[in-house]
């Protein structure tokens, strides 16, 4: 058992990793605002506060031996996430309401939101607990 990390880049991205793990696994996704290729940041303030927070804690010795499958899943550009259409908002598993957000996939209560996913260990006890 070990973690198994993922990155998709936009929404037919993350189905397509989805499909590739298959049904039956835990996993976790941590939406995120694309990253510049110029700065290497995100467009999302609250997304880059959280990353090196979210980093650390994956790297985690203890986290790198759950068995859980984390995708980081890039939504897009300030303009493809803020539209009313993005999938990422429309879609009736995931209806995302901000970003950063950390969703474990097919369990619907259990979600960190924006200045949540910065916190060491509200991100820590979310991927600890294997319930």
């Amino acid at each position: 058992m070990s973690l198994k990390q993922y990155t998709a880049q936009g929404y037919e991205a993350f189905q397509e990793t989805l499909k590739s793990i298959g049904a039956g696994k835990r996993i976790v996704a941590l939406f995120t605002g694309s990253k510049s290729l110029i700065t290497g940041q995100s467009w999302c303030p609250d997304c880059v506060v959280a990353d090196p927070i979210i980093e650390k804690v994956i790297n985690s010795q203890e986290i790198q031996s759950l068995d859980v499958h984390f995708i980081i899943v890039f939504v897009g550009n300030r303009e493809v996430w803020k539209s009313p259409d993005s999938p990422f908002r429309t879609d009736p598993k995931l209806k995302l309401t901000c970003i950063p957000t950390l969703l474990e996939v097919n369990q619907k209560a259990k979600r960190l939101l924006d200045s949540q996913v910065a916190n060491a260990n509200l991100v820590h006890d979310f991927l600890a607990d294997e319930e």
